[in-house]
């Protein structure tokens, strides 16, 4: 066993750029690849689709295993991710499609599952953190309902020498836990190592949020190469933690940026709760190594909790959006008006007069409710939202932005429609033991 596990971070969300983590296989040591593809809604309508007869897992996942996987084999690389969505075994079954196809029978591909608890969210109508009331109260359908589940089955999986572990909705953190705890020998008692270990999974989660994404601001923080931003690498130790990045990418690693992604989702420091273990990382010292190096020491860790997270995705209608640009002197000014003169139709017709309705200038009042418009605003553009019980009111909607072209002020043009099928998701607690996830080897 060597003293420190390298762990690239190659995706931060869906459809993260594949560049960066192609870039770690080519020209980095890593012993492993941690790809962290699912968002809160985004599981919740990979259900939907597997429940309609399409895939449940991520939609690029065979695209991303054909450029991955490869290079991956060839360096020894071991792959662990949340990229079997809805359907994990059905996702690992793809991987070993692309395996045979590449020559790379030899692979072995595990799933994780047990995620999915919907019938039992079903069942037992929990209440709601955001509401204080019982699911069935909210009188929209569930969705769908996953447990975030912790790092142990997939390090079970490592163990039983997965060279690609597959999961659905787990703990972001633990794609690197599972590696780290399969490496080292860590047992769930191991409360300060697994901190260490989800602090390396949390600067990892987000990918390019650690080498300078979401940080740079024209000019007042400088990322450089930004372009050609490449992801996280982090060196692990059972003294702390290295977080760098290739020398061939764009970005930035410093105390900075490191800690503001420290920071980033987390709540109180000094107790977020994962189903591994509770991290404290209040007396986390962040210090520069060199050029693109950070060293971070000081976590601590408690006991696990006996409750897990689950999260519920419940329907929310349809939203509809319509947009029209208004350009020359007083565009803004010509852009609120067309505003007021679409929520005055719509509040007049009977069908959709008592819909939710947000109406804004985008640049003037569209993040900051606020902002007024000048008269010295050469270009504005009008958005409307509307959101609706079903496709066909939401449509009669937006029906309205059209009529802007000859009923509305001067100047206006390139409309554009966007009409989605929205979820809603809110956050319960069940304890541990009615939660039993597993794996398995796909052959």
């Amino acid at each position: 066993m060597t003293k420190t596990l390298k762990i690239g971070g190659g995706a931060g969300f869906l459809d993260d750029r594949i560049e960066p983590a192609l870039d770690i296989l080519e020209n980095a040591d890593v012993d492993f690849l941690m790809l962290e593809h699912l968002a809160e809604r985004t599981l919740a309508l990979l259900q939907e689709a597997k429940r309609s007869g399409k895939p449940g897992h991520v939609a690029n996942l065979r695209y991303r295993m054909e450029t991955l996987l490869p290079p991956a084999a060839e360096k020894g690389v071991r792959i662990v991710s949340n990229l079997g969505g809805a359907d994990p075994i059905g996702a690992a079954e793809v991987v070993r499609s692309v395996a045979a196809e590449k020559g790379l029978d030899h692979l072995k591909v595990a799933a994780v599952t047990g995620d999915d608890i919907t019938e039992l969210v079903r069942a037992l109508d929990p209440v709601l953190v955001e509401t204080g009331k019982k699911l069935s109260d909210l009188g929209t359908p569930l969705i769908c309902a996953n447990a975030y589940i912790g790092a142990f089955q997939m390090k079970e999986a490592l163990d039983a020498g997965a060279d690609v572990v597959l999961a659905g909705r787990v703990a972001d953190p633990a794609l690197a836990v599972a590696p780290l705890a399969h490496h080292f020998g860590w047992e769930t008692d191991d409360y300060d190592k697994l901190a260490l270990g989800t602090m390396a999974g949390h600067m990892l989660e987000c990918a390019g949020h650690a080498t300078g994404g979401n940080f740079a601001d024209g000019g007042k923080r400088v990322v450089p190469d930004l372009d050609r931003l490449g992801f996280p690498i982090a060196e692990v130790d059972e003294d702390g933690v290295v977080i760098t990045k290739t020398i061939t990418s764009g970005g930035l690693v410093d105390r900075h940026v490191v800690r503001q992604q420290l920071l980033y989702e987390l709540g109180d420091p000094g107790d977020y709760q994962t189903p591994d273990v509770v991290m404290d990382i209040s007396g986390v010292a962040a210090i520069d190594k060199g050029p693109d190096r950070v060293h971070l020491s000081g976590v601590r860790g408690r006991k696990r909790p006996n409750q897990l997270k689950v999260l519920c995705g419940v329907d929310n209608g349809w939203l509809g959006t319509a947009e029209i640009s208004y350009g020359g002197w007083n565009a803004a000014g010509r852009a609120k008006l067309a505003g007021e003169i679409v929520t005055k139709r719509l509040r007049r017709d009977k069908k959709v007069s008592n819909l939710p309705l947000r109406v804004d200038v985008i640049g003037v009042n569209s993040v900051f409710l606020f902002g007024n418009p000048r008269e010295d605003m050469l270009d504005a553009r009008l958005r409307f939202c509307v959101r609706a019980p079903d496709q066909e009111t939401a449509q009669h909607a937006l029906a309205e932005a059209e009529t802007l072209a000859t009923n509305g002020p001067a100047g206006g043009g390139g409309k554009t429609q966007s009409l989605r099928r929205t979820i809603r998701t809110f956050a319960t607690f069940l304890p541990r033991d009615q939660i039993q996830p597993e794996w398995q080897m796909v052959h």
